[in-house]
């Protein structure tokens, strides 16, 4: 596909409303999440242990891919961000729980997060045409 001939296009549904920016912007084969949280339908932080915050927040990160026609298993990278690296292991079992092999490549830093979270994932996929 030519560069010229390509076109942005915002996917999926923003929980945060007013904010502004794009859940995911899809280019072409590729797609960007932005960073997702454990945010509910209501627009309200989920509430839960590191465990329970990083479920809701992969199930919105994959919704992203979703509307965009993709799967987990198109996810090329993420970078994880954590309020308190102590919490590293229990994301780190959860999100294994998510991806198949090969796994994305992966970034995880500690950060201070808006509304309280304590997790959020951003990344990276590929859409892949069937042949």
């Amino acid at each position: 596909m030519l560069l010229q001939n390509m076109k942005k296009e915002a996917v999926g549904k923003n929980l945060l409303h007013g904010l502004p920016f794009s859940p995911g912007v899809k280019y072409g084969d590729l797609i960007f999440v932005s960073g997702q949280g454990p945010i509910g339908k209501d627009g309200k932080i989920i509430a839960g242990d590191i465990k329970a915050q990083t479920r809701a927040t992969l199930e919105n990160f994959r919704k992203v891919l979703e509307d965009a026609g993709a799967t987990m298993d198109d996810v090329l990278q993420t970078t994880v961000y954590l309020r308190d690296l102590a919490d590293y292991q229990g994301m780190n079992e959860v999100y294994a729980s998510f991806f198949s092999d090969p796994k994305p490549a992966r970034a995880t830093v500690r950060a201070e997060l808006l509304f309280g979270m304590t997790v959020e994932i951003q990344g990276i996929a590929a859409v892949r045409r069937s042949m």
